[in-house]
């Protein structure tokens, strides 16, 4: 070989070894790297030490269970960035999910059902934006209020019915497309619109300049309250969607559905390493924690941890990831909140 294919050949490896390590320096000042590489952890250390764990019906069901979580997350993680905080999704899913169910047991098919859920999902993220931002509630009081009347408003008027969907309406919870779960296919094309809005839009640029400093936000004419109410009527929709495929896959309501679910939305969100501050984070980091939270719970069910626990686990992550994230800002220099 001559002295210049060598040379060349040189060069072409010497541009793949910096292209190699440009791309594992970025991956790992990615704010869900951290969690990222925990839960590989724990897959490892659960794979040896938890029969059953490793097998593939497990770990899809494990997937697919954190698809409802998944997406709600996908929205809120947007509220976080923007400084806001939402924790009544719960009540939200459970309203779209009755709304969805009733909407089936009329008129069938999955469709018109989704669309009535996205509709009120949207309407009560909008009044959840609405009274936050433009009524200078604080939304941590605005939306545990509504955590409250969402739910009080289910019990009222559904306490004791029992839906039952039919098999042609849980298109979204147990259809399948080329092998692969509508679930999970939701799921991931969620996550790429996400990831466009926050890369290729305005609004999904703003999101970050607002979170990141209102003040200075609002001194260069951005729409701060418009911005931040986008982000609870996103949330809303998302819920509508997660609740589609909530009802899909358990086939069965009560009012008493996704209680709870907001623990493991937020718990999702900050595990996966977006700052409860605001202004910091990922489109992805609500799934890496998601899969965290599910994996933890998953491994609790088959080591027959009682289910008691669950809450108490939920809670243990919260506060542990808050205070990593409050440590970190106190290190650089920052207020833990804006």
């Amino acid at each position: 070989m001559s002295h210049s294919a060598l040379s060349h050949a040189a060069g072409i490896t010497t541009r793949i070894r910096h292209f190699v390590a440009s791309a594992w320096q970025s991956a790992l000042h990615r704010p869900e790297a951290p969690s990222a590489a925990f839960l590989v952890l724990l897959v490892v250390v659960l794979s040896v030490a938890t029969p059953g764990f490793l097998s593939a019906a497990n770990l899809r069901g494990i997937v697919e269970q954190v698809a409802v979580v998944s997406i709600v997350a996908l929205a809120v993680n947007q509220v976080i960035l923007a400084g806001e905080i939402d924790v009544s999704t719960g009540s939200v899913v459970a309203v779209c999910a009755f709304v969805y169910g009733n909407i089936a047991d009329l008129s069938g098919g999955s469709l018109v059902p989704l669309l009535g859920a996205l509709a009120t999902g949207l309407l009560l993220g909008l009044i959840n934006g609405a009274v936050s931002t433009y009524g200078r509630v604080p939304s941590i009081i605005t939306t545990l209020g509504a955590l409250f009347v969402y739910r009080g408003l289910v019990l009222l008027l559904a306490g004791a019915q029992v839906l039952n969907l039919a098999a042609g309406s849980r298109d979204f919870g147990q259809g399948s497309l080329l092998a692969i779960p509508v679930a999970i296919l939701v799921l991931i094309g969620l996550c790429l619109a996400m990831d466009i809005l926050a890369r290729h839009t305005t609004l999904g640029r703003n999101v970050y300049a607002v979170g990141g400093n209102p003040r200075a936000a609002r001194m260069i004419g951005l729409p701060v309250n418009l911005v931040r109410t986008s982000t609870f009527a996103l949330t809303g929709l998302c819920c509508g969607l997660a609740a589609s495929v909530m009802i899909g896959q358990i086939g069965q309501l009560q009012a008493t559905a996704a209680t709870g679910l907001e623990l493991k939305v937020v718990a999702a969100v900050v595990l996966g390493g977006t700052s409860i501050a605001g202004g910091k984070g990922s489109t992805f980091a609500p799934v890496v924690g998601a899969l965290l939270v599910g994996v933890i719970l998953n491994a609790m069910t088959l080591n027959r941890v009682p289910g008691t626990f669950e809450l108490l686990v939920l809670g243990a992550l919260i506060l542990l990831a808050v205070s990593v994230e409050g440590i970190r800002l106190r290190f650089q220099g920052r207020r833990p909140v804006e």
